[in-house]
């Protein structure tokens, strides 16, 4: 199959790519044009140094200046900081003599004022966060040419969030080349690449000042591993375990350091895991072979603060709505808005609790039926709640899908998707184009998860790493939520440059990997823990595909089944796969990965259930309809939660109330009712027939439920689609509901 494949991804990396969205992080998109020039965020400890040196080392990256936040007063030694080291900040005057870099430097007027995990987009007065965005954007306003930031963040999602930020706001890339790099092989690169960093601050068990301070820290890995495995920290310090000072580097291009005079402070006494720190009194900088060749940089304190940009206004679209209030024109221009509507009250409060909102547009250009849909989403969801809730809603988005029907319009599409989604805590999102029998243009789906007792976690990467693809942009990897976590569409890029891999196996199964790096720390492996799967691929290629006999959904299944494999799964039964066949995906791409997973004690339970989230409780079950015109599975537990997919063979051989008898039957089975169904999704083939019979199931569901529930499905047209290894059916239904 090899060369088919192999060629098909050439072409595509060789195309030029019109998906690429037009965000405020214009700097992004100039960057990947030529080269990043970088400003490293540096501490004067191994990770940061590390970072500027395998940022320096990438093809498509020049470190071209340091940035240093100390204290206020020159005379302390270390301030409370969360985010920031402080300790041995003296010595980072003389950064620029070392590595011939020009350095940059802001003395902190604030402190750790903003402590949750996401950090306010509007920002927050007196926190030290704001002297980043202040010492950046002095680096800016003094180097034009600086476009990205590069950080040594590799745990902590306090501090990269705070970074990605302060980034986004000033149109900077964040570069994080050390994110998730597990903690031995943060070590080994250190000795490896020659990083010479001596511990000057400890803080654990296992760790003591008067014995460890001034060490190496290659002396000191051994002991640092043992005491990782003994006690349970970090050995790389990620912990706050203990700090460290360079003091040599392959980016010491021009000179290193020699402590002359230092005494320890002890700042705890405690009898197992006493603290202090290494004072560095006076120190010579020494030059290196050559190193007279090299000019010392110049050192810049910034002093001014940072003044925020204006607020982005959103235009106010006015529509006419018709009778029913399913249909509505935007004044002023040929643009008509489908909405469709499901919500679910709260068995317990009585309160609406989950809304699943859908909106087609047709007539105009593509930004005018984006703002449309979002325009009437927002009435819509005002009227249902009032407007001080419908606000809020917009914070508690969990999952959303995006449907164009050109690829290319994806740019535009974006950029309206980003005035209005949040950019704190996203939610995850997939995006495809396909077919519209109608003339619509664009198709948004919101699937909204309220309640006081909504328990969300929202995974948003924007830093540039090898972990997995950055979403740059208001959406993010995953959203865990109520036992679930939604992983947004993983396609198969390279995550240090976010370009395509080659080659129809390598792409998919680097989608494959990224889908399972994202669910891993989301908490929730995809091997051992996945309860469905979408798997998109685009019908462009598929005489391409014919040739190799290598359809992606089977690469991506084969994928799936090796890490199931290779995983200690939970469950007993598999999750179930929905196949689509799409027109195209984003970057052109082969096929995007998109799976839902279990969290915790899972879907309905509670925090006060008893037992172990991890024993097998679910129950896994297939049927046929009559002469095999439609087979329904479905994954339950009794009272809790039921996925259900059903897929129709021929919608002209098959009739309504078979489906729905059987759909009956499987959520009685689990002891709930349509009722209480969270959101349910029709795709169906471009054909009239399958139009017809999606049309007319989507009725007959909504038909049998009423009251303060209502189950109206997302519908959508599709290449093709199918369960597991077939993809030739006209219809497939994906329900999911619970007590929730």
């Amino acid at each position: 199959m090899s060369k088919q494949l192999e060629s098909l991804g050439r072409r595509q990396n060789d195309a030029r790519d019109p998906t690429r969205p037009r965000e405020r992080v214009v700097s992004f998109v100039l960057a990947t044009m030529g080269k990043y020039a970088c400003v490293a965020l540096v501490s004067g400890g191994k990770d940061g140094a590390l970072a500027a040196m395998e940022t320096a080392g990438r093809d498509d990256a020049d470190v071209v200046c340091l940035a240093n936040l100390c204290p206020l007063d020159p005379l302390e030694e270390e301030s409370d900081s969360h985010c920031f080291q402080t300790v041995g900040h003296r010595v980072m005057d003389a950064l620029g003599e070392l590595t011939g870099l020009r350095v940059f430097r802001r003395r902190m007027r604030g402190r750790s004022r903003a402590l949750g995990l996401e950090y306010p987009k509007e920002g927050e007065n007196g926190d030290e966060v704001e002297d980043l965005r202040a010492l950046l954007a002095g680096v800016k306003k003094a180097m034009p040419e600086v476009n990205a930031v590069c950080s040594g963040a590799i745990l902590s999602d306090y501090q990269r969030l705070r970074v990605e930020s302060v980034c986004a706001d000033l149109g900077l890339t964040s570069i994080a080349p050390l994110w998730r790099v597990p903690q031995r092989e943060v070590l080994r690169r250190t000795a490896e690449r020659g990083v010479d960093a001596r511990l000057i601050k400890v803080a654990a068990m296992g760790l003591r000042p008067e014995k460890h301070l001034g060490m190496t820290i290659v002396d000191a890995t051994p002991e640092l591993v043992r005491i990782e495995d003994e006690y349970g920290s970090y050995c790389a310090g990620e912990g706050g375990e203990f700090e460290t000072l360079v003091v040599d580097c392959p980016l010491f291009a021009r000179a290193r350091l020699e402590f002359k005079e230092t005494r320890v402070v002890t700042t705890s006494a405690d009898r197992f895991a006493p603290s202090g720190h290494l004072v560095i009194e006076s120190f010579d900088v020494v030059l290196k072979p050559g190193g007279e060749k090299i000019a010392p940089a110049e050192l810049t304190w910034i002093e001014d603060d940072f003044e925020r940009l204006p607020a982005v206004t959103v235009e106010r679209l006015r529509f006419d709505v018709e009778p029913g209030g399913s249909l509505a024109r935007v004044q002023g221009s040929d643009c008509r808005v489908n909405s469709s509507l499901s919500r679910k009250a709260s068995s317990i409060t009585g309160s609406v609790s989950h809304l699943s909102v859908s909106l087609r547009c047709s007539g105009a250009d593509h930004s005018t039926c984006a703002e449309a849909i979002f325009q009437r989403a927002k009435q819509i969801i005002a009227a249902e709640l009032g407007e001080e809730a419908e606000r809020e809603a917009w914070n508690k988005v969990t999952m959303t899908h995006v449907y164009l029907d050109d690829m290319s319009q994806f740019a535009q599409v974006n950029a309206v998707y980003s005035k209005h989604m949040r950019s704190v805590a996203p939610s995850a999102r997939a995006c495809v184009a396909t077919s519209f029998p109608d003339g619509t243009k664009v198709q948004i789906d919101c699937l909204f998860t309220l309640g006081e007792k909504t328990n969300r976690k929202s995974l948003h990467v924007q830093s540039l790493s090898t972990w997995a693809p950055a979403c740059i942009g208001p959406y993010g990897q995953s959203i865990g939520v109520n036992g679930l976590v939604h992983v947004a569409g993983q396609i198969g890029m390279e995550p240090t440059t976010l370009d395509l891999v080659p080659g129809i196996a390598s792409q998919l199964e680097r989608a494959m990997r990224s889908a399972v790096a994202v669910a891993e720390i989301s908490g929730a492996p995809l091997g051992s823990q996945s309860l469905a799967l979408t798997l998109y691929s685009s019908a462009k290629y598929g005489d391409e595909y014919a040739a190799a006999n290598a359809h992606p959904s089977r690469v991506m299944l084969d994928a799936l089944e090796n890490e199931i494999a290779a995983s200690a799964r939970k469950f007993s039964w598999q999750p179930l796969v929905t196949q689509l066949v799409v027109t195209d995906l984003p970057k052109n791409c082969i096929g995007e990965i998109a799976p839902i997973l279990i969290i915790g004690k899972g879907p309905g339970a509670h925090e006060d259930d008893e037992g172990d989230e991890t024993v097998d409780k679910s129950i896994a079950q297939s049927e046929s309809g009559p002469n095999d015109a439609f087979q329904a599975r479905c994954v339950y537990r009794e009272e809790r939660f039921i996925r259900l997919n059903v897929s129709v063979r021929s919608a002209e051989e098959t009739k309504i109330d078979d489906i729905v008898t059987v759909i009956d039957a499987c959520t009685s089975r689990a002891k709930l009712s349509l009722s209480q169904t969270l959101s349910c999704r029709l795709y169906h083939r471009t054909t009239p027939a399958a139009e017809r019979f999606a049309s007319a199931l989507d009725a007959s569901l909504g038909a049998r439920v009423d009251g303060a529930s209502r189950l109206q499905s997302v519908v959508t047209p599709v290449v093709a689609c199918g369960l597991d290894a077939s993809i030739d059916d006209d219809i497939v239904l994906e329900m999911f509901a619970s007590i929730d």
